[in-house]
């Protein structure tokens, strides 16, 4: 479903995702949104889930190459 809907800003700066939207994008209470402004004024809103540590447990060790830290910094001060 494409369509538009219209929220209210509450007293606290809250607001309410309109329900279509928590459903297509599954948008719960963990859910991170990211608002980007263009240069046009056009607003952007991303979803993302909210990484804790155990999620990001083990996340390196899926990479087979091995890394210089230093190396690394040097490169990117270059």
């Amino acid at each position: 479903m494409n369509g538009i809907s219209t929220t209210k800003m509450y007293k606290n700066n809250q607001t309410v995702i309109p329900s279509f939207i928590r459903k297509k994008y599954g948008v719960s209470e963990n859910t991170i949104i990211t608002w980007i402004e263009d240069d046009e004024g056009n607003i952007t809103v991303h979803f993302r889930e909210k990484v804790n540590f155990e999620d990001m447990l083990g996340a390196g060790s899926m990479v087979k190459e091995k890394t210089d830290s230093v190396q690394l910094k040097k490169e990117l001060y270059k």
